[in-house]
């Protein structure tokens, strides 16, 4: 298959990340983003009639000059402060590379509250199980992930269309066809994409994600069975295919942040770039009557400059199949060297103890562990 435009551009730029990749086969040299020094974002903006949600200098133009996106942007900032909540202090633009994120529309003192989003409009998992869609995984035992119940969820609230509260966030998703002119998580790359980068736990991890956003292996999400359970339930619309789910759960995993107990997709604030710095400039979370989504500036921040999250203490090999970018500087966090395991995991397990023992060192972090808590080959 032919390789986009913007995912072979990049095939070049990631030579420097790939010598921290060694896996059993050669360094990968493949990735979707790289930004410098270490800020990374997981929006494209869109090519075709400016930027997507593009905010800048628009304060100085006639509404009716307003571009189709920045009147989503306004439409969006409107919504959230009529829930109760505040995002005036920050602007949407692009942030260059045709990347779009938030910048400080003013200056920053250290401690100034920066968003407040209320828990009312914050599509989590809490909310998932209270929707009618729940009734797709309660007719199986209730028994999926949480993000396969966010990405149901994110379905059903597209499917409402203007009868959905979270019409303004929709509205200001990327699309399927954006995520595939983009790029998009590594997870969902074709195989030919993923055999470039020739590495080995990349391409491992990437396909494991993919059949894991696509319901592979649940037998809830089966075409049949999910379109079934669809229509049982009376849901709105032709039940989501596979390609569908995918999009809807990488849109899931490549945005939401841990809100309670769960995780959530969190409005404007998942619009916000990472910063793979230590420390941040910024903190986040919910505050204590869980009632807001709140992120406080934690050093001042003049006005113009780029406000980002941090996604988490995350190496590369994982940035890019979740999230779709890479880190420029290998030092933030680093990379680490990856080796094919499982001749001596056979052999381990096939010895008096191994078993114990293997447990023993993963407890200890020398072992890692895959998401189901199994010890990992690499």
């Amino acid at each position: 298959t032919m390789l986009s435009m913007s995912r072979a551009l990049v095939l070049a730029t990631c030579l420097t990340v790939a010598r921290a990749l060694h896996a059993p086969t050669p360094p990968c040299r493949h990735a979707l983003r790289v930004t410098s020094p270490r800020l990374a974002t997981k929006k494209k903006v869109s090519k075709k009639g400016g930027a997507r949600g593009f905010g800048g200098g628009a304060a100085k133009q006639a509404v009716k000059e307003l571009t189709p996106e920045q009147l989503q942007w306004r439409d969006l900032k409107e919504w959230v402060a009529s829930s109760g909540g505040a995002a005036d202090a920050v602007r949407l633009t692009d942030c260059g590379g045709g990347l779009r994120g938030l910048k400080a529309a003013r200056d920053l003192a250290k401690g100034d509250e920066i968003l407040r989003i209320p828990r009312s409009i914050i599509l989590d998992v809490e909310r998932a199980e209270a929707s009618p869609v729940s009734g797709v995984w309660r007719s199986s035992g209730g028994a999926l992930p949480g993000y396969l119940k966010l990405g149901l969820a994110l379905l059903y609230e597209v499917r409402r269309g203007a009868a959905s509260d979270l019409l303004p966030y929709l509205a200001m998703l990327p699309t399927q066809d954006e995520f595939a002119a983009g790029g998009g998580p590594a997870a969902m790359w074709s195989d030919d994409e993923l055999a470039l980068t020739e590495c080995a736990h990349l391409i491992d991890f990437a396909k494991r994600r993919r059949g894991q956003s696509r319901g592979e292996g649940v037998p809830a999400l089966q075409p049949d069975a999910l379109a079934a359970s669809w229509a049982e339930c009376g849901l709105p619309g032709e039940p989501p295919g596979r390609d569908e789910l995918s999009w809807a759960v990488g849109a899931v995993t490549s945005r939401a942040y841990g809100v309670g107990s769960g995780s959530g997709l969190v409005p404007v604030v998942d619009m916000a770039n990472h910063d793979g710095r230590t420390p941040q400039h910024t903190a986040k979370g919910l505050e204590e009557d869980g009632r807001s989504f709140v992120v406080l500036a934690t050093e001042p921040i003049r006005k113009g400059t780029q406000v980002c999250l941090s996604y988490g203490e995350l190496p590369n090999c994982v940035l890019l199949p979740q999230f779709g970018f890479v880190l420029a500087s290998l030092d933030a966090p680093p990379d680490l060297p990856l080796v094919d395991f499982t001749p001596c995991l056979r052999e381990a397990e096939g010895a008096a103890g191994g078993a114990a023992l293997l447990l023993s060192l993963a407890e200890d972090g020398l072992l890692v562990r895959e998401g189901d808590g199994s010890i990992s080959c690499w």
